[in-house]
């Protein structure tokens, strides 16, 4: 079989399940190809014969080596009819050293294994199978990320096939299991992923013929491996806890306890245990899909746009994670698993300074989403676990309790009744975790908060345990229980205690120094404070003075224009307007009063006539109008200041928002979109949104803002409420969001880069489509915003451009500025576009006219990930010549041997169907307008005239030439050439176009021969032939350097 056979049409995977719309595979393809290659030179062969072929394969060369075993393995997987031979040749191409072979399936299972055809699975498993009974060293490694896939999150219909095969296999195989190495990993892995099988396998009757068997495996590893399970340290215990009501589990959870010398000889118990840990295990607990997500996330930098603070607010990320994950019932305790996980994923040199606030934010993202009761007290244990056994001795292991503080703190501002169940939680475990190990449990914890406050200034054991969330009742157990960490409060007098409840609270921490020098800093930062405002009264009160006046000022216009007002208002309005007048000059929440004033809205819906709602927005614009604009949400550059990092704590970042969606505009707002599509109270509210928007056009890109971050859930209906009111404004709406991120742009360009990713993100057939947006966006956006809206495309969070809208964005650009144009095409190759979505334009591009749009097609080409397609040929050859735009494309795309190939035979079969069409001059009929234009013959030999006078003349460089001579020496081209020199019906062109016939000759003759050689037979036969043109073929004419 050949191995470019079928590839004209997109061949069917055999080895995977893919959609229609994706691309192969590239390994899948490169183990295929290998397949096809070793198949032709085995095929039809004798035994022995095929083994003496595949060594001769593999003594080529190493990368035979490793083509021929990923081929063997390729044919194992896809024909099971000859599964036992593949693998017979495995075993000889391996000579018992099985490296490439174990290394091609670690690929497949580890890259591939979810995506694996169910029949390829189960040839993998025979695969195992073979392997352990040839004993094949090391595949006990390559049987662990197996085990590891398991820990997918899938649902269980998806995982029950490979969990059944995996238990089979290893209770069929003790002995094998007997004889593995000593501190083998794959016996703890098994135990710890197992484990969490049979308590989650118990809710389903169906699954108990496999559950049973999984605990006889288990059984066995604890009772014939027990020192090879013990490496899991301190988790071995959590493993069999999980486990222990299993009757075969409950035996070995008293030994473990009470006599431990049963389950191995020296073996110290409980306490031996507890002090082990060994993290090299605690990512097998998750797979590698579900490792890399994670590390993605704690990888992310200090938000760089405010995007990223919209993921952080609505734990989209950690959301994101959930629905593939967690979301299925039969994920059960993998929320606890990845939270272990976490504590001990490391962070490298290249991770940056919010990775530690990173991984805080997603491990209380998961603590938060477990059900209340047991689920959510496990992941508490495993959050906690090494606390109760901390040891400071131990390097590093800090790092595995300053999360868990960290989270406490965190937790205290945005969920503090949590955080307060996590610190109940550590005074109830010690001195119920084991109540002989009391005291030794209270000293770990004591130890353990101090350990944090030691090795990280920034955290503070006082912004937990003096924290005003914490209620009374919790401190006073707080102190009762760790008494080496905080102290009771002094005794106090009755009038001391009479005033109590004016005065701060008590400290907890016990360190006389660090009160006393937190004493003189008070003093001194308090003498210093005296003495500036000392020095600065006179003049700060005089501007206080001057504001408070203006201030006065216009809130007396205010009051004046709405008494003006009222008498036009019916009576069920006013009460509420005349409030929201009074309380616009102090600092009394307004909030609730405008919702009193929507409520009388809604209530009274007959009342309300297009006289009523512009009298409305009238009184709410002068009460509030003058504040609404000028009031930024965001202060400028407030990204490039140090403060931006308060952005990556969530707290004040909720306090933040929460003042800025106070404003009463935002109340209209919320009730808006959290009113029903429908129901008939919307249109009050929007009309009065409308009415405002007629004198305020700020209040629509406002509502854009609302809609990105004022609300607790991220629902795509709440967009509605812009369509609706573009809708009442009577402008599509593409044309208001151009109109409002013009608008936006003028008055707050911080806000105007905070909206543009959000509106791609949720307008998006609107925004792709549109080409005043892209130019409104490459106008007006500056360096930091670009790199904010990069990083968001490069994160797959939002797509700018689609593929049927490109070209007419395209288009649209050619009229824009050089600046914007650069913009635009930085924005297109960020997206990744493949250059076939050029391929309409190519035809009418110009070289002179559209200078940028032909910079960036030859980055496409350049940067093309597949092989050049017989469509892309055409146009560029449809191109009238002379062009050397399209010889510019050729050179690009000839630079690999491979690709080099493709457009040969794309050139020459093009060649070819045009001799038998007769396509052979361009046509003299006018073609209609949009019809693709059609390629001839007379325009293929101009070009490839052009290609050989740009790229063989003498003062070309010698890379570039041979390049150019490899490509016309190539089959597909020479026999095309051969097939034109026989057609009668092209004799005129072979006259007109005889020095490149004489060219693709002399290079068919003998390709390996001098330039000089060939020069010289090229000039003798063209005098021969009394056909000479110019002195000789490679010279021509002198053409610029392209």
């Amino acid at each position: 079989m050949d191995p470019l056979s079928g590839q004209k049409g997109k061949r069917q995977s055999k080895l995977l399940v893919t959609m229609g719309f994706e691309m192969r595979n590239e390994q899948e393809e490169k183990m295929e190809n290998a397949f096809l290659m070793v198949h032709s030179r085995i095929n039809g062969l004798s035994e022995r014969d095929s083994h003496e072929v595949l060594i001769q394969i593999i003594s080529e060369s190493k990368v035979m080596h490793e083509s021929a075993t990923g081929g063997l393995l390729y044919g194992l997987l896809v024909e099971p009819q000859n599964a036992q031979k593949y693998f017979a040749l495995l075993a000889v191409a391996a000579n018992d050293a099985w490296y490439c072979a174990l290394c091609n399936v670690n690929m497949i299972v580890i890259e591939l294994y979810p995506k694996l055809r169910p029949e390829a699975r189960e040839q993998i498993w025979f695969f195992f199978r073979e392997a352990i009974r040839a004993n094949v060293p090391k595949i006990d490694n390559v049987l662990n990320n197996l085990i590891r896939t398991l820990n997918d999150g899938l649902e269980l219909k998806d995982i029950k096939a490979t969990l059944n095969a995996v238990t089979s296999l290893l209770n069929a195989n003790y002995p094998w299991l007997s004889s593995l190495r000593p501190k083998a990993s794959l016996i703890p892995v098994t135990l710890q992923t197992f484990s969490r099988f049979i308590c989650d396998l118990s809710a389903y009757p169906q699954c108990d013929t496999l559950r049973n068997q999984m605990i006889v495996l288990c059984d066995w590893l604890l009772r014939e491996r027990f020192l090879d399970c013990a490496q899991l340290g301190r988790d071995l215990i959590l493993v069999i806890m999980r486990m222990s009501k299993v009757p075969q589990f409950a035996v070995i959870w008293r030994q473990l306890f009470f006599e431990p010398t049963k389950l191995a000889p020296n073996f110290g118990g409980v306490e031996e245990l507890m002090s082990r840990s060994f993290a090299n295990f605690q990512t097998y607990r998750v797979s590698v899909a579900i490792q890399r997500k994670m590390e993605f996330i704690l990888k992310l930098k200090a938000p760089a746009h405010e995007k990223h603070l919209e993921w952080f607010r609505k734990q989209i990320l950690a959301c994101r994670f959930y629905l593939q994950h967690l979301s299925n019932p039969e994920a059960g305790n993998l929320r606890a698993e990845a939270i272990r996980c976490a504590l001990y994923i490391p962070f490298g040199p290249d991770s940056p300074p919010t990775a530690p606030d990173m991984k805080v934010m997603f491990i209380s993202s998961l603590l938060s989403g477990a059900m209340a009761g047991v689920e959510q007290q496990w992941c508490k244990l495993q959050l906690f676990w090494d606390w109760f056994c901390f040891d400071s001795s131990n390097p590093g292991a800090h790092l595995a309790i300053e999360p868990g503080f960290c989270v406490i703190k965190h937790l205290l501002h945005s969920q503090h009744l949590l955080a307060n169940s996590l610190l109940d939680f550590l005074v109830r475990m010690s001195s119920e975790l084991w109540p002989p190990m009391q005291s030794r449990v209270v000293s770990s914890i004591i130890n353990a908060f101090k350990s944090v406050a030691d090795h990280n200034i920034n955290l503070s054991i006082s912004s937990v345990l003096e924290n005003s969330f914490v209620p009374k009742n919790l401190r006073d157990t707080l102190r009762e229980t760790f008494k080496g960490l905080v102290r009771s409060p002094p005794p106090q007098s009755p009038s001391v205690a009479s005033t109590e409840k004016t005065e701060s609270p008590t400290p907890l921490l016990v360190d006389t120094d660090t009160e006393s020098v937190e004493s003189e800093s008070r003093l001194s930062i308090s003498e210093v404070s005296e003495s500036a405002a000392l020095a600065n009264g006179s003049a700060l009160s005089a501007f206080d003075e001057e504001a408070n006046e203006d201030e006065e000022e216009e809130h007396e216009s205010c009051i004046e224009k709405i008494t003006d007002l009222l008498p036009a208002l019916k009576e069920e309005f006013r009460d509420a307007i005349e409030s929201l007048a009074q309380a616009s000059n102090t600092e009394i929440d307004m909030s609730d009063m405008m919702q009193k004033l929507l409520s009388n809205v809604l209530e009274n819906e007959d009342l309300l006539d297009e006289e009523q709602t512009e009298l409305l927005a009238e009184c709410l614009l002068t009460i509030f109008g003058k504040r609404l604009k000028p009031k930024k949400p965001f202060p400028p550059r407030f990204n490039q200041s140090p403060e931006y990092s308060f952005f990556i704590n969530w707290v004040l970042v909720s306090r933040f928002l929460d003042e800025i969606f106070n404003h009463p505009i935002y109340i209209i707002f919320r009730n808006l979109c959290l009113t029903p599509d429908g129901d008939a109270t919307r249109q009050p509210l929007l009309s009065l949104i409308a009415e405002i928007y007629e004198k305020c056009s700020a209040v629509s890109y406002l509502l854009l803002f609302f809609l990105s971050l004022g609300l607790n859930d991220q629902n795509d209906s709440y967009v509605s409420a812009y369509t609706d009111l573009c809708r009442l404004l009577e402008r599509s709406v593409i044309e208001q969001l151009v109109k409002d991120l013009e608008q936006c742009h003028v008055d707050d360009y911080v806000l105007f880069g905070h909206l543009v990713p959000f509106v791609y993100a949720k307008f998006p057939t609107e925004a792709m489509s549109s080409p005043e947006l892209m130019k409104l966006l490459a106008d007006s956006i500056d360096g930091h915003q670009i790199a904010d809206i990069v990083g968001e495309i490069i994160e797959e969070n939002i797509s700018l451009f689609r593929k049927d809208s490109f070209t007419t964005i395209v288009t649209a650009s050619y009229s824009w500025d050089t600046l914007s144009k650069l913009i635009f095409w930085q924005l297109v190759h960020a997206e990744n576009v493949p250059v076939e979505w050029m391929m309409p334009l190519l035809p009418k591009i110009q070289l002179n006219e559209h200078a940028e749009a032909v910079t960036n097609v030859y980055i496409m080409l350049q940067r093309m990930d597949r092989e050049p397609t017989m469509n892309l040929i055409r146009i560029l050859l449809s191109r009238r010549p002379p062009d050397y735009f399209a010889v510019k494309c050729l050179r690009i795309l000839i630079r690999e041997q491979s690709s080099a190939l493709r457009v040969a035979e794309h050139v020459g079969n093009l060649i070819d169907k045009l001799i038998q069409s007769g396509d052979i001059h361009p046509s003299t009929v006018k073609q209609r307008r949009g019809a693709p234009r059609n390629v001839c013959l007379e325009h293929v030999f101009a070009h490839l005239d052009n290609f050989r006078q740009t790229c063989l003349s003498d003062s070309v460089k010698k890379e570039r030439k041979d390049a150019a001579e490899s490509f016309l020496t190539l089959p597909p081209l020479q026999n095309a050439f051969s097939l034109a020199r026989g057609a009668e019906k092209i004799s005129d062109l072979r006259i007109r176009f005889n020095e490149l016939f004489a060219v693709i000759e002399i290079l068919s003759d003998d390709p390996g021969q001098s330039s000089r050689s060939r020069r010289y037979k090229t000039q003798k036969r063209l005098i021969e032939n009394n056909d000479v043109s110019s002195p000789h073929p490679f010279a021509g004419a002198v053409h610029t350097d392209l």
